[in-house]
C-alpha cells in the first residue's frame, strides 16, 4: 500500500458539484410553451390552437422535474455518503481495462481487485465518468486508490510517480 503522500486526486464529487444544467434544460421550453399560451390568450387563438403550448410546458416540466430527481437525488445519496464516509475504497492497480470508443457507443470500464467501474463522457452522473479517450487518467496496471459507493466513483486517486506526463 502507498502513503497518502503518494497519490494526487484525479477526481473529487466535492469538486464536481451537481450537474444543474442538464434537468434545466427542459425550463427553456417550458418557457417556450408558456410563450405561446400568452401569445395565444392575447390573440384570441382558439384552444386548440393553444394546446400546443399547454403540451409543451406541461412535458417540459415533467421532464425537468423528472430529471432534476433522478439525477440530483443520486447526487445528494453520493455527497451525504461521501461527507459521512460511508462509501468503500479499493487500492491496487487497474486490471480489465476497456476504454470508451471517442465516438462513444460503449462504457468505459476496469476492475481494482474484486470491485469493478464503468462510466462514460456521455451519461450524466454524479461521480467519475471521465474516459481516456477524452483525456482520463485510467489505463492498464495504473496503480490507484478508488472512493465508491455502488457504481459510483467519489473519489479517484492516481499514485503520483505513475500519472500520465502533463502535455
Amino acid at each position: 500500500m502507498a502513503t497518502d503522500d503518494q497519490y494526487r486526486v484525479a477526481f473529487d464529487l466535492l469538486q464536481k458539484g451537481f450537474q444543474w444544467w442538464f434537468p434545466s434544460f427542459g425550463l427553456a421550453f417550458l418557457g417556450i410553451g408558456i410563450v405561446f399560451i400568452l401569445i395565444g390568450k392575447r390573440k384570441n387563438w382558439p384552444l386548440r390552437k393553444r394546446l400546443f403550448g399547454f403540451i409543451m410546458a406541461g412535458f417540459a416540466l415533467l421532464w425537468s422535474s423528472l430529471v432534476f430527481w433522478m439525477t440530483g437525488s443520486e447526487y445528494f445519496r453520493a455527497k451525504s455518503s461521501y461527507r459521512t464516509h460511508t462509501y468503500s475504497v479499493v487500492e491496487g492497480p487497474v486490471t480489465n481495462f476497456h476504454p470508451m470508443p471517442i465516438e462513444g457507443h460503449q462504457d468505459e470500464c476496469f476492475s481494482v481487485q474484486s470491485a469493478r467501474f464503468c462510466y462514460s463522457d456521455y451519461t450524466i452522473t454524479a461521480g467519475f465518468n471521465n474516459s481516456a479517450s477524452h483525456g482520463g487518467p485510467i489505463r492498464e496496471g495504473l496503480p490507484v486508490r478508488v472512493s465508491y459507493v455502488d457504481d459510483i466513483i467519489l473519489r479517484l486517486e492516481v499514485r503520483e510517480s505513475d500519472r500520465k506526463p502533463s502535455r
